[in-house]
C-alpha cells in the first residue's frame, strides 16, 4: 500500500521549510517502532488542481499492509503536533486526499476510514 504525504507551510516560513519538514518526518517515521519495515521515498510535487496550495515536497510511504495505515496516520499527527509554524500535512491514497488538522483520536479514525479500501475491494497501491 502506497501513501503520499505532502506539506504546506505558513507563508512566512523560511525558504526550504518543506524540504526540512520532509526530512524531519522521514526520520520520525523511520524511528517509529510500529512502522518498522516501511519504505519512505522523497519526491517533489507541483501544485495541481484540487490540491492544497504550494505543495513543493512530498514523501511516498510504502506500507506492508493496511494495519500499518493507522500507525502511520497517528505518527504523522503526533509529528505535526510537535512542530510549530502552522504546518499542514496532506495524506493521499488512491485518489483520496485528507489534511491532518488537529491529530485527535477522532480525526485519526476518520482519516484511516477515508483512506482504507472498501471491505472486500482489491488492494491498490
Amino acid at each position: 500500500m502506497e501513501v503520499e504525504l505532502g506539506f504546506e507551510v505558513a507563508e512566512d516560513a523560511s525558504e526550504g521549510a518543506e524540504v526540512e519538514a520532509a526530512r524531519s518526518l522521514t526520520r520520525w517515521l523511520l524511528a517509529e517502532p510500529e512502522l518498522r519495515g516501511i519504505e519512505v521515498r522523497p519526491g517533489a510535487a507541483d501544485p495541481a488542481a484540487g490540491r492544497m496550495g504550494e505543495v513543493l515536497e512530498i514523501l511516498n510511504v510504502v506500507l506492508a499492509n493496511g494495519i500499518a495505515l493507522g500507525s502511520l496516520v497517528t505518527a504523522v499527527a503526533t509529528w505535526r503536533d510537535s512542530r510549530r509554524g502552522g504546518m499542514r500535512v496532506r495524506i493521499e491514497r488512491g485518489g483520496t486526499s485528507v489534511v491532518i488538522e488537529d491529530g485527535s483520536a477522532d480525526e485519526v479514525r476518520r482519516i484511516v476510514a477515508q483512506l482504507e479500501p472498501p471491505a472486500g475491494a482489491a488492494e491498490q497501491s
